[in-house]
């Protein structure tokens, strides 16, 4: 409340909370390490048949912020390839191999501990009105003098709590996460053309141990220290879900006389599956594979599809020309590169109450696996719409001038126009040129849908024996398929460039 220019705190009953947060473990700091081996040897059998033998050991060991052992596993991930030249000089080359890769232990998943983590208590102030504006008013000092006043009379932390959050108590991971890895099965054909080449590759990937948060009729409960039961959610490994990619890559490369280079790659890919693994975010997730498992169907929960980097098809065309110029004018290089890429996936996916639909079967709350509450329902397919297909077009210059008797001194100057033509494209890429090599972000674009859990006028269904209809139980939000920002759309045209000397 302010009067002239004093400020002063009003505390009313029913609607001032007194808060307290503490950390009742002090962090250790996490400690993941990947301890590792690798042999490899190349074994020339024939003149026309090589072979690429490799293994790799990895082992990790990690604790959490309390000092807790988390992640204590090991693999090997061989590797096995083979080249054949069938005429032994060096113009074909036939490939093939098999490797797994193996990543390591993610922090964010692997602790969940609540070293370091603050907990929040809350309770409701009931005592007289203090400052009340029909009343006499005090300073801030005596104000907060009689809140706690009443507050430490009437029971202080002992009193019924209107909110009481602690960490660490109803996530756990009670067994050694395994790092997740993807097999490779790779195999290619290349061909020297005079002056030029051409390659292609074909890739298959499977991914295996997905991090996974499961609570189930048999994970049990927790009670926390101030009496409340919680399910035990359970993070650990699972193969149950699905993500799979497969991709040809071609490219070509010829050289024109001794000043122009040409070339190209040409992609197609296809990544499915019905869990994305990551968000842009967040960064990596968990699956929710038995997250509750009598609440959700997979069918609308987790449908198969192509997932969020699917990005079907991708073309780079590019060449580079050295004009004529004087040795004592320095060297000068102009070049040029064509990009296209299709649009990326995403279908119309929005939040349900299901807890009305079922009896409850033993949990103390069912929760939906999301931040609100609610549980995730595709309306459509998971890929059902992609955005707009992005093209640009950039040039860049360089030059370079060694300056004579100056001890190798150079002098260089670089520039690059990028989007050269200006053209946009609606394709959630802007603002990625110079952070992620490009990708699209989908929440450059509106993607919402309005459900009866945000929008009271449409009409609630069972999810679990009825088919929603779009416009009674469902819809598009208003934002759908609109920028979000102008980073919605292709980078426009922009000019950059960098000079400086060389010793």
């Amino acid at each position: 409340m302010t009067q002239g220019t004093t400020i002063t705190p009003v505390f009313l009953p029913n609607s001032t909370i007194i808060q307290y947060n503490p950390i009742d473990l002090s962090s250790r700091g996490t400690n993941f390490r990947t301890y590792s081996l690798f042999g490899n040897d190349n074994w020339r059998y024939t003149a026309n048949l090589t072979f690429n033998v490799g293994v790799r050991w990895d082992k990790n060991n990690g604790t959490d912020a309390a000092g807790q052992l988390v992640a204590k596993d090991s693999m090997f991930s061989p590797r096995l390839g083979v080249i054949w030249d069938p005429n032994a000089d060096g113009r074909w080359a036939v490939t093939g191999s098999f490797a797994r890769y193996v990543g390591g232990i993610a922090n964010v998943i692997a602790d969940q501990s609540p070293a370091g983590m603050p907990a929040t208590f809350q309770w409701v102030y009931l005592g007289p009105s203090i400052n009340d504006p029909a009343g006499p008013l005090v300073s801030t000092e005596t104000a907060i003098q009689r809140l706690f006043d009443w507050f430490n009379a009437n029971g202080g932390t002992n009193r019924p709590f209107r909110l009481a959050d602690i960490p660490g108590v109803g996530t756990k991971i009670l067994e050694s996460l395994d790092s997740p890895n993807v097999n490779e099965l790779a195999a290619g054909v290349s061909r020297t053309l005079g002056r030029g080449s051409v390659r292609a590759d074909l890739v298959v990937r499977d991914y295996r141990e997905f991090y996974n948060t499961r609570v189930d009729l048999t994970t049990g409960r927790v009670t926390s220290k101030v009496g409340q039961v919680f399910d035990l959610k359970l993070v650990e490994n699972t193969n149950d879900v699905e993500r799979q990619y497969v991709g040809l890559s071609t490219q070509a490369t010829y050289r024109l006389g001794t000043r122009l280079d040409l070339g190209g790659n040409y992609t197609v890919s296809r990544a499915w599956g019905n869990f994305d693994g990551e968000a842009a975010a967040t960064g990596p997730g968990t699956a929710i594979i038995g997250y509750y498992p009598e609440y959700f169907q997979a069918s609308w929960n987790r449908p198969t599809g192509d997932l969020a980097i699917d990005q079907r098809h991708r073309v780079r065309i590019w060449g580079t020309y050295s004009p004529p110029i004087f040795d004592r004018l320095g060297t000068l290089t102009l070049s040029a590169i064509q990009q296209i890429g299709s649009g990326i996936p995403y279908g119309a996916v929005g939040p349900i109450d299901v807890t009305p639909y079922v009896s409850n079967p033993g949990y103390v709350a069912p929760d939906g696996g999301r931040a609100d509450g609610f549980w995730d329902y595709y309306f459509t397919a998971r890929d059902a719409f992609r955005t707009a297909a992005n093209y640009r077009t950039d040039l860049a210059v360089n030059y370079s001038y060694r300056v004579p008797r100056a001890g190798g001194t150079e002098v260089f100057f670089h520039a690059e126009v990028l989007n050269v033509f200006n053209q946009f494209q609606l394709c959630a890429c802007g603002d990625t040129v110079f952070r992620n090599g490009g990708a699209s972000d989908l929440r450059k674009i509106g993607t919402s849908v309005r459900t009866p859990a945000n929008t009271p006028t449409l009409q609630p269904f069972n999810p679990l024996t009825q088919a929603p209809v779009q416009g009674v139980n469902w819809d598009f939000g208003a934002n759908w398929q609109q920028p979000a920002d102008r980073f919605a759309y292709t980078s426009p045209r922009m000019l950059r460039f960098n000079a400086g000397v060389r010793f």
